[in-house]
């Protein structure tokens, strides 16, 4: 799989073909994305091994909702069984699992690196006023470091941003399908930053209402992530 390169303007286009996929049957999306919240809050109950089982089976779970989103695209029906395709497939269901567990791993090494440069920094000062100051923290340099871990973080995660698709949709293996996202990425960092700019102005929105508009928001912009990874790939 070859990623093309997009114009920024797409980052705009993605919602709206999101939005035109979740209006022609916002019921089953609903469904699907409380059924996933239920699982996803399910297992958070559980400590330390829950949050790991979570992080493993997402890229399953949001391989459910890429599986759809074809599926609607090429004019079939959807249901919410669409939501666990991921793990009914052996073939792809070892593949999205391997994912996750690099997803994993790839959060350990943000925690890591988030630690080893923020985390001393943070003793120090509190070691040294009982309380962190905002000032002191820009003069001190965690401020550049907690911007260091940021950029670390996006980096790493780039790498996870159309794996899951590539895998479900095109059977690609972990390591392939994380090369080529990285590829998509940065081929089209511009459009992405559009993209992230617009989701934050309708998170901005969609909070206002008690947050109960990411029940839509959310849903639509995996959808906008399908779209995307249409408009680049294929």
């Amino acid at each position: 799989m070859h990623a093309k390169s997009v114009d920024a303007g797409q980052g705009a286009g993605w919602f709206k073909c999101g939005w035109d996929l979740f209006k022609q049957d916002y019921g089953t999306w609903l469904i699907m994305f409380l059924v996933f919240i239920g699982l996803s809050i399910a297992l958070s109950l559980i400590p330390v091994i829950g949050s790991m089982i979570l992080m493993i089976i997402s890229p399953a779970l949001l391989a459910g909702f890429m599986y759809a989103a074809s599926e609607m695209d090429n004019g079939n029906g959807i249901n919410i069984g669409s939501l666990f395709q991921g793990f009914k497939d052996r073939e792809r269901r070892n593949k999205l699992l391997a994912l996750g567990a690099i997803y994993l791993l790839a959060q350990v090494l943000i925690m890591a690196v988030m630690v080893a440069l923020v985390g001393g920094n943070t003793e120090m000062m509190e070691g040294e006023t009982s309380q962190i100051d905002a000032e002191a923290m820009m003069t001190s340099g965690m401020g550049f470091s907690v911007l260091l871990v940021f950029l670390v973080g996006a980096i790493i995660m780039l790498g996870f941003v159309y794996a899951t698709p590539l895998v479900m949709l095109d059977n690609m293996s972990p390591v392939e399908s994380i090369k080529a996202s990285y590829s998509a990425g940065f081929k089209n960092i511009l459009s992405l930053l559009v993209f992230g700019v617009i989701y934050l102005l309708l998170a901005i929105v969609a909070a206002i209402p008690l947050g109960l508009g990411f029940l839509i928001l959310i849903p639509v912009s995996i959808l906008a992530l399908y779209c995307s990874y249409k408009s680049i790939f294929h």
